[in-house]
């Protein structure tokens, strides 16, 4: 009996190390109390214009139940953009981070359900500039099929400004896809595709970005995520001088 109980303990055991470290089945919501913050470093690749802009964002979540989870967000892979304008820009550029602080945001995630096909349903309230000021709310599910160690991952949500809509805060869409595949524990690399743009002028408003994301989870606690890609690859608004790096190191408990 002993023998048996001192088994089935050594699995357990083994079973909750592996979890630990799957990085790909990573629940969408946390539990209750825990904790994820994350500060991203984004660095302009256009050309002509490497490293202008310059900023740095942190985004922060927390399980307010066992289903939600509220966040603080500031930073391009919040929202699922490839891009150098964070919300605080250390290094400015006329266009696209012309002032020092850029807008921030309020994530809200509620678990629907669990693995292999998780789905959570997400508001977000943003502010998207304040020069003038753009207030946007997005609406849409972040949801995820997992396969052992693959996975597509997506997170279409629908942008509807709520004021300043003749001053580019119009309405839009966003349909991101991500392809990954955890080669072996700690590690995850993932294709981010998809499409979005104005709903106003759609037939020549849209684009598509590709970018490479590589997460790798340096301790128990902390990862270490980089992604690089165009934002702007394919599609009527084509422009490959959009490229940017993002990096990330985010912390769980």
């Amino acid at each position: 009996m002993r023998t048996a109980l001192a088994i089935v303990m050594t699995l357990a055991s083994s079973r909750a190390f592996a979890d630990s470290n799957d990085v790909i089945t990573r629940p969408l919501v946390l539990e209750r109390h825990h904790v994820h913050a994350a500060l991203t470093l984004e660095y302009s690749l256009a050309t002509r214009s490497v490293g202008t802009p310059l900023s740095i964002a942190p985004d922060a979540w927390v399980g307010v139940t066992e289903r939600l989870t509220v966040g603080v967000i500031h930073s391009s892979p919040s929202v699922d953009r490839i891009g150098s304008r964070a919300s605080f820009c250390l290094r400015q550029s006329e266009l696209t981070c012309d002032r020092a602080y850029q807008g921030s945001g309020i994530d809200v995630r509620y678990r629907l359900r669990d693995a292999p096909f998780a789905v959570a349903p997400r508001v977000r309230l943003l502010l998207r500039d304040v020069d003038p000021w753009k207030p946007a709310v997005a609406i849409g599910t972040l949801a995820r099929w997992t396969r052992g160690r693959f996975s597509i991952k997506t997170d279409p949500y629908l942008q509807l400004g709520l004021a300043n809509t003749d001053q580019g805060n119009r309405a839009a869409f966003v349909l991101p896809v991500w392809f990954g595949v955890q080669p072996t524990c700690r590690w995850l690399v993932e294709l981010h595709t998809g499409a979005d743009g104005d709903l106003a002028v759609l037939a020549d408003g849209w684009h598509m970005p590709l970018g490479l994301v590589v997460t790798a989870r340096a301790t128990q606690a902390l990862d270490v995520v980089v992604e690089a890609g165009f934002s702007q690859i394919y599609g009527p608004q084509i422009d490959y001088r959009q490229r940017a790096v993002m990096i990330t190191a985010a912390y769980s408990r």
